[in-house]
C-alpha cells in the first residue's frame, strides 16, 4: 500500500514540473508588483494634521494680521524683541546719507515654497512711487523720493513671485469676501496646514469655537474667559501690542481746551480696572519707550481747579469695552462732569469721547494716528508741536536723534493729552487641547 505522505509529495513534484514555467512567471510578477507598490505608496503625500483656527479683524487685500507676518518670517526684515530692524531674508542692508536709497543684500541659497533658488529679478513687489531696482542675482534696491525713516518697517512682509509663492517652507492663500476683506488665510507647509479664520468679532469667533468650526482662537479679550472655560483649554496673557485708550474729540467745543481734558484724567480713580498700566502709546519694550512721562493720579481738588464749568460729554464704547465705559461713567459722574454712554460697532464720525483700543505700530512713527493733517486721526487734534515731532521723527535718519525726539513726542502727547492711556488688555487663547498652543509659539 502506497504512504499517503509520500504520494502527495510525488503530487506536488508532478504539479511543480508540468507548470514550473507558469510558477515562475506568476512569482516574479508579485514581486514586481509588491516592489512598485512600496515605491509610489513612499511618494504618495502623508497625511498632514490640519488645523483650523480663528482670529479677530478686519484686514483688506494685501494686509496681512502681524501674528501671520510674524508666523511667516518671510520679509526681508524682521523686528526684535526692543522692536528694531533685524535681518530676516535680508542679511544685511545700507542707507544712503541722504536717506533715500536703500540696498537689501539677500541671505544665500534662499529659496521659494517650490524649492527653486530664488533670484532678486523673480521676486514682484510695487510701491507707489517707490523705484525698485536688482543689481545682481542677490542685491535689491529701493529709491524713494523724500527721507522716511519708517521705511524699513514696511519691509516686514512677504515677498511674493510670478506664482504666488513665498520664500522659505510655507505657502500662503488667501480667500476675500465680495467687500475685500479677508476671511480665511491658508498656510501650507510639508508636514501641517494652518487654516485661520477671520471673524470681525471676538462672539463670532467664540461661537464658531462653540460649534466646532475652528479648534483654537486667539487673542480673545479676558472679559470671555468665564463662558471660555465652559468649552476648552485656556492660555491668559498680557496683549503689549495694544491699548486700551480713553480718545478726546479736540473738534468738541467742550474738549477742545486742554485744562478740562486734564481734569477728566485726575477725576479718573481708577484708570487700570485689574489690568496692566500703560504709560504711552508706544510700547513698552521698544527701543523708543520713555516711562517718564506726566501721569494723572486722582485728584478731584485738582479737577474742580481746570474744569471751571459743568459739562455734560457722551461716551462711545464699542461692545467689549461697556463695562469699562460704565466703570468710567460711575467714577466721572458728579457735580461737574456729566457722562451717558453709548455702544458703537465701529469708529464713529462724530463723538466726544471714545473708548477704544489702540494696536501700537512697531516703528514708533504715529504721524497717521495723531497728525493734524491726518483723515485717520481720531482726535482730530491740532497741536502744533505734536505736529512738528511726528513730522522730525519721520525723516531723522539717526537712532539716537530718533529716540530724542519720540521721548518729546510721549512728553508732549501725555501733557497736551489728545487721548488718555489707560491699560494694555489681557487676552485669551482658547484650544481643544493643551497641544494646540505649541502652534501660538511658532509665531514668537
Amino acid at each position: 500500500m502506497t504512504n499517503p505522505f509520500r504520494e502527495k509529495i510525488w503530487f506536488i513534484k508532478g504539479f511543480v514540473n508540468k507548470y514550473i514555467t507558469q510558477i515562475l512567471i506568476s512569482l516574479g510578477i508579485t514581486i514586481f508588483v509588491a516592489l512598485l507598490g512600496n515605491i509610489l505608496f513612499s511618494k504618495m503625500p502623508k497625511s498632514r494634521p490640519h488645523y483650523r483656527i480663528g482670529i479677530v479683524g478686519q484686514f483688506g487685500s494685501g494686509q496681512l494680521p502681524p501674528y501671520i507676518i510674524n508666523f511667516l518670517n518671510a520679509g526681508l526684515i524682521a523686528f526684535n524683541t526692543s522692536h528694531e530692524p533685524s535681518p530676516g531674508l535680508a542679511e544685511k542692508w545700507t542707507i544712503t546719507d541722504d536717506g533715500k536709497i536703500y540696498t537689501f543684500y539677500l541671505k544665500p541659497n534662499l529659496k521659494w515654497f517650490s524649492g527653486t533658488e530664488v533670484k532678486v529679478s523673480d521676486i514682484k513687489i510695487s510701491i507707489p512711487n517707490i523705484s525698485i531696482e536688482t543689481i545682481d542675482p542677490n542685491i535689491i534696491r529701493f529709491s524713494i523720493p523724500t527721507k522716511f525713516s519708517p521705511f524699513l518697517s514696511l519691509m516686514n512682509v512677504p515677498l511674493l513671485n510670478a506664482k504666488g509663492e513665498i520664500i522659505g517652507q510655507y505657502d500662503i492663500h488667501l480667500k476675500q469676501k465680495s467687500s475685500g476683506f479677508i476671511s480665511q488665510i491658508t498656510i501650507d507647509s510639508k508636514d501641517k496646514m494652518l487654516v485661520f479664520n477671520v471673524f470681525p468679532t471676538p462672539r463670532q469667533a467664540l461661537t464658531a469655537f462653540k460649534l466646532g468650526q475652528v479648534d483654537l482662537v486667539l487673542n480673545l479679550p479676558s472679559e470671555y474667559q468665564i463662558e471660555a472655560e465652559k468649552y476648552g483649554k485656556i492660555q491668559k496673557q498680557i496683549d503689549f501690542n495694544r491699548i486700551v485708550t480713553l480718545i478726546f474729540n479736540q473738534q468738541d467745543p467742550n474738549l477742545k481746551e486742554k485744562n478740562v481734558r486734564q481734569g477728566i484724567a485726575y477725576s479718573l480713580k481708577d484708570k487700570k480696572f485689574d489690568q496692566t498700566e500703560a504709560l504711552t502709546t508706544i510700547s513698552p519694550s521698544s527701543w523708543a519707550f520713555n516711562p517718564l512721562v506726566k501721569t494723572y493720579p486722582y485728584n478731584p481738588v485738582r479737577t474742580k481747579e481746570l474744569i471751571k464749568s459743568p459739562i455734560s460729554l457722551e461716551l462711545a464704547a464699542t461692545p467689549e469695552l461697556l463695562s469699562i465705559a460704565e466703570n468710567i461713567k460711575n467714577q466721572l459722574n458728579s457735580d461737574q462732569i456729566s457722562i451717558s454712554t453709548k455702544v458703537v460697532t465701529s469708529t464713529p464720525d462724530q463723538f466726544q469721547l471714545l473708548l477704544t483700543t489702540y494696536s501700537i505700530p512697531q516703528d514708533p512713527d504715529q504721524y497717521r494716528d495723531w497728525h493734524s493733517t491726518q483723515a485717520t486721526n481720531i482726535g482730530r487734534g491740532q497741536d502744533e508741536k505734536i505736529d512738528k515731532l511726528l513730522e522730525d521723527g519721520r525723516v531723522t535718519q539717526d537712532p539716537k536723534e530718533r529716540k530724542k525726539i519720540y521721548f518729546d513726542f510721549q512728553k508732549t502727547f501725555s501733557e497736551e493729552l489728545p487721548a488718555l492711556v489707560l491699560y494694555y488688555p489681557s487676552v485669551i487663547n482658547l484650544a481643544r487641547k493643551e497641544a494646540y498652543f505649541k502652534l501660538i509659539d511658532t509665531a514668537k
